[in-house]
């Protein structure tokens, strides 16, 4: 064989190696997850019963339907703590329902009362002004 068929050959590999990487997953996943009896995640909602922020981790029990879950979390926990508050319903996706979960991804939060948002062009109102 020649060496440049053989340099051409490889880079023809490597192309469908790169192509292949990123079509077939969204390609061919569906039908391995049902060839491999994997399901996929369900959603599964609750209300936010108790927050507990330590220093490098959050826990939060969230009440469901199918019962109480500790979802704990070690990674965002100043973001995720900034957002769920307790009173919030959280919906997590879960491969299936279990009491402790670590690193759940949380796909919905529905705040408990929404905060009312000052309008555009209005200022507050001055402290000493007096109301009407």
């Amino acid at each position: 064989m020649k060496p440049g068929l053989v340099f051409f050959i490889l880079l023809v590999g490597i192309a469908l190696g790169v192509v292949g990487t990123i079509v077939a997953p969204d390609v061919v996943g569906p039908f391995l997850h049902e060839a491999f009896g994997v399901k996929k995640a369900e959603t599964i909602e609750g209300e936010v019963a108790r927050k507990l922020r330590e220093a490098d981790r959050l826990l939060l029990t969230v009440q469901t339907s199918q019962g109480s879950v500790l979802a704990t979390f070690k990674r965002k926990v100043a973001e995720i703590d900034l957002l769920v508050q307790q009173g919030d319903t959280l919906t997590l996706a879960l491969s299936r329902y279990e009491p402790f979960i670590d690193e759940p991804a949380i796909v919905r939060v529905r705040k408990l009362e929404p905060t009312p948002r000052p309008k555009a062009n209005t200022l507050p109102p001055s402290p000493g002004a007096a109301a009407p």
